[in-house]
């Protein structure tokens, strides 16, 4: 399963984090928001600067520069 940052999802896309590559302070704020390793996650929006995502019913804006630093891989669709 390979992994590649949330800010390159597109829209619509449903993904799996699989891990938080920040310093202590961000990957703290990220993990408080329900951004941990296994968590199912949404891309909403990606237009502009901010990237809307939705975890575990909420939804939270992040930059471009934070939602870098979150890798995910694609969720797989069973047949």
């Amino acid at each position: 399963m390979a992994s590649c940052p949330l800010s390159l999802i597109a829209p619509g896309t449903k993904a799996i984090v699989t891990m938080v590559n920040a310093g202590e302070g961000l990957r703290r704020r990220l993990y408080d928001l329900g951004l941990v390793p296994e968590a199912n996650v949404t891309v909403v929006t990606a237009d502009r600067g901010s990237i809307i995502v939705s975890v575990a019913g909420c939804r939270y804006a992040l930059s471009r520069g934070m939602a870098m630093k979150i890798l995910v891989a694609p969720e797989m669709v069973a047949v």
